[in-house]
């Protein structure tokens, strides 16, 4: 039997008070549905990847609900480049061609959904990779979008028309994890692109989900002041549609946002936009009341 000394003592106490400050959180989460969406950027750096999914993993491991979204926009871009295909967007959403569109299945499916799957299902057989036109349990049609009075051609992107909420929870129920690529069909097998963002507010809805995180390589949404730029940690949907209208919100950052308001007007009740590169955000965020981030509610708080 090994004794332990005073100073290791002291560390193991500490740990294990840790584990108890967060045993309120695991209350109010557990048997609940937590929706993540993890940015492309996010997948450029396995450590960096491999810190977020096993963060997801020890929720699921807790009795929470993990469902995880995945984009892959970074990725997309340079296949696209390698084969001639520059990549275009319109506000944040890529312009998705005939000739795109089969490079996004490729990047989505045949890499990134089975590199996030095959990380997880190392902690046991605990994930499973879906995109949206399996089973069409994501339906879409051709996404129609005016800038400046004129109608956009945004090719093969989809508008989601209805998610098949059973289909995923059949998968919840039976403990795995979805992992889920953001494309859908429409009845004609025709396939879609869809921003991951919206997908990922969309899903929330549909499965009534407690919260919605959206990970990306920034701290959230960031304000310009005499003395720098700086985080804003909390906003309400009033304040972030009028931060978009006014553009100090633009370019990627404007699905995000509404993707967020989407899900509050919706049910949800809290969204984030949080840095997924930095280390445990995602347990400092659902386990502790340190927040991290940008939170977007639904509730009036102090102006920013």
């Amino acid at each position: 039997m090994n004794i332990m000394s005073k100073k290791e003592n002291i560390y193991y106490s500490e740990k294990a008070e840790v584990l108890l400050e967060s045993l309120p959180y695991i209350k109010e989460y557990f048997d609940k549905v937590v929706v993540i969406k993890i940015g492309g950027s996010m997948m450029e750096d396995n450590k960096t990847l491999e810190s977020a999914l096993n963060d997801l993993i020890l929720m699921k491991y807790v009795g929470i609900k993990v469902v995880i979204i995945h984009g892959g926009g970074k990725q997309i871009s340079d296949m696209s480049e390698q084969r001639g295909i520059k990549p275009e967007f319109v506000d944040g959403l890529r312009v998705t061609g005939k000739d795109s569109i089969d490079v996004v299945k490729m990047v989505l499916i045949g890499d990134i959904n089975t590199k996030i799957v095959s990380f997880l299902n190392k902690h046991g057989d605990i994930a499973v990779g879906v995109s949206g036109n399996d089973a069409g349990f994501i339906r879409c049609t051709r996404k129609e979008y005016k800038k400046d009075g004129r109608d956009i051609d945004l090719g093969f992107v989809g508008e989601i028309v209805s998610i098949n909420s059973e289909f995923l929870n059949n998968i919840l129920s039976n403990g795995y994890i979805p992992v889920i690529a953001t494309m859908g069909s429409d009845r004609e097998g025709n396939i879609y692109n869809i921003n991951a963002d919206t997908c990922a507010a969309r899903i929330a809805i549909s499965l009534s989900a407690r919260k919605m995180i959206l990970l990306t390589d920034v701290d959230g949404i960031m304000k310009d002041s005499y003395a720098g730029r700086h985080l804003i940690s909390k906003l309400t949907i009033a304040q972030s549609l009028a931060l978009i209208k006014s553009g100090k919100i633009s370019s990627g950052m404007i699905p995000k946002v509404k993707a967020c308001v989407d899900a509050l007007e919706n049910g949800a009740e809290r969204t984030h936009i949080l840095n997924g590169t930095r280390k445990h955000s995602v347990l400092i965020e659902i386990f502790t009341d340190r927040g991290i981030g940008t939170m977007i509610t639904g509730k009036e708080i102090r102006e920013v």
